[in-house]
């Protein structure tokens, strides 16, 4: 059952609201009524509390300051607010404050057990999921395999993937600096039943944790090839050290060798960060494996020029980024930027990876959509899917070309509702304006909704806050900036809205984990 506690300074109104409305027919068994806001911390102390209703306007402490001090405590606290008056910022800094909902007084009794009653269905809703990942916790391997398979994929982003990070007690910092390798069953093992090479790669995963426990945390997974995907990471948010990492995967081929008789080969990829490059972590990872047999000898590094042109791929704004707004005409221009020089100066090898990081990126917007980029292109574009050699760039060129056409015909076929043209025309404004004040009221009025509809749309439709979305796109804007202009720091942060220099610095710099000035330099030296 649910608490609920009643806050108001007014005696009359908190007492009419906490004795008077049927709350248990809500499922709240529980009403407890205070007459200030430190009198309802002290409730809350000594007290559980789930759902806080309370004014706003009031002595010393505001409501809104109540909520702020309250959910520090307990952040799954669920707020609602009460006032007579109609003030916007108000609304603005509640929403800020994460509150659910904003009425006025006097509220009628069935729009307040009407809002309620929503508050209630999502409490169950969070203890649900809450109480399934504790019962799974302890025994989720497969789980947190999963898990990293779709972010492998780019099904869980942003807030959505920080949440099952914590969840499932794995603590890498987003972004963060990572290791991954691949490992591959060779002779017996490749030649036994499904069922034991699971065994031998649970067997290899508890070997390698063994040999990394020294240094380094772990998180294992199997490919859609079977083989183990294991990516590695420092608690410290450190990146990890490749000779190190190499040494040890040298001694697992050995003590598989030696205690399990049989081969394995590793496919090791550089450092790459966490989730951004990890499926160009991936593909370097699998190329290597295919190339080299996983041999133990550092592949050969690129020459100065293919190391530009690779970096040419992670640069602002990304791929996915374009066609998951529908900027085509920036998508086209920026895979003609990819292709065009391996026209010259292009390897084979080169070639292939950069044709891995297109089809990646192409079926993350098919996955986006509910389908797979096999069905939504002919057999003809999925030929080099399926293994067709690439030949030329020339080749390489039209199959990228070819299917994004193919993908923005076939996505310009689905019918997008209402919902989702808000969703999107606020994107569209944020992006327009990001030197503005954009604050949820604000882009609520453009849109022509109320901002807690908005802020709610907005969450289903991205999986992200509005306030999340602003923070990333403002990210990315300025890192565009820093490296393609000389504008000076401050000017920097102003035109992506932190007119406050040691502000944007701060942001930038949670963000990036450098300084703008950090960045710049190191994008001129051509470090990544």
């Amino acid at each position: 059952m649910n608490s609920l506690l009643v806050v108001d300074d007014e005696k009359h109104y908190a007492d009419s609201l906490a004795d008077t409305i049927p709350w248990a027919k809500l499922g709240i068994s529980r009403v407890l009524k205070a007459y200030s806001a430190s009198e309802a911390l002290a409730l809350m102390e000594a007290s559980p509390v789930d759902i806080l209703l309370t004014d706003i306007r009031m002595p010393r402490m505001n409501g809104l300051e109540l909520i702020e001090e309250a959910r520090r405590r307990k952040p799954e606290l669920k707020c609602l607010l009460l006032t007579g008056y109609a003030d916007f910022e108000y609304a603005r800094k509640a929403i800020e404050l994460q509150a659910l909902d904003y009425l006025m007084k006097p509220a009628k009794d069935e729009q307040l057990l009407e809002t309620m009653g929503r508050i209630v269905k999502q409490l169950e809703r969070e203890r649900a999921v809450e109480m399934g990942f504790r019962i799974y916790r302890d025994n989720s391997a497969e789980l947190k395999a999963g898990l990293l398979l779709k972010a492998l994929g780019g099904a869980l982003r942003g807030e959505a993937l920080a949440e099952k990070l914590k969840l499932f007690d794995l603590p890498l910092p987003i972004p963060g600096p990572v290791s991954l390798c691949l490992i591959r069953l060779g002779p017996p093992f490749d030649e036994q039943d499904l069922y034991s090479q699971s065994l031998i790669r649970f067997a290899v995963t508890n070997m390698l944790e063994e040999l990394l426990m020294e240094r380094y945390d772990c998180w294992p997974a199997a490919d859609e090839e079977g083989n183990l995907l294991v990516l590695v990471y420092d608690l410290s948010g450190a990146p990890p050290d490749p000779e190190w990492l190499r040494e040890r995967t040298d001694r697992l081929r050995r003590e598989v060798r030696n205690l399990l008789k049989g081969e394995i080969s590793v496919g090791e990829a550089d450092r790459c960060l966490f989730p951004e490059e990890l499926q160009a972590g991936y593909m370097a990872a699998k190329t290597r494996l295919d190339r080299d047999g996983g041999s133990s000898e550092q592949a050969p590094e690129r020459n100065e020029e293919e190391a530009r042109l690779m970096r040419k791929l992670y640069e602002a704004p990304l791929l996915t980024q374009l066609l998951e707004t529908e900027r085509w005409e920036e998508a086209e221009a920026k895979i003609r930027a990819f292709v065009s020089p391996l026209l010259h100066t292009g390897s084979p090898d080169l070639m292939r990876d950069v044709f891995f990081f297109l089809s990646n990126a192409f079926q993350y917007i098919a996955n986006r959509g509910g389908r797979t980029l096999a069905r939504m292109l002919d057999p003809r574009q999925t030929a080099f899917m399926k293994g067709k050699a690439i030949l030329h760039a020339s080749q390489l060129e039209a199959w990228a070309l070819d299917a994004l056409r193919t993908l923005r015909e076939k996505l310009g076929e689905e019918p997008e509702d209402h919902n989702r043209a808000i969703v999107r025309k606020t994107q569209d404004f944020i992006r327009k304006e990001l030197d503005k004040d954009l604050s949820l009221t604000l882009l609520a009025r453009r849109v022509y909704v109320h901002p807690s509809h908005l802020s709610k749309l907005f969450k289903q439709y991205t999986d992200a806050t509005v306030s999340h979305y602003i923070y990333e796109q403002r990210m990315l804007k300025a890192c565009e900036l820093l490296k393609q202009t000389d504008h000076k720091i401050y000017r920097i942060g102003e035109s992506v809205g932190y007119p406050n220099t040691n502000w944007f610095i701060r942001k930038f710099r949670d963000y990036y984990q450098m300084t703008p000035q950090e960045y710049r330099d190191k994008s001129r030296l051509g470090i990544e």
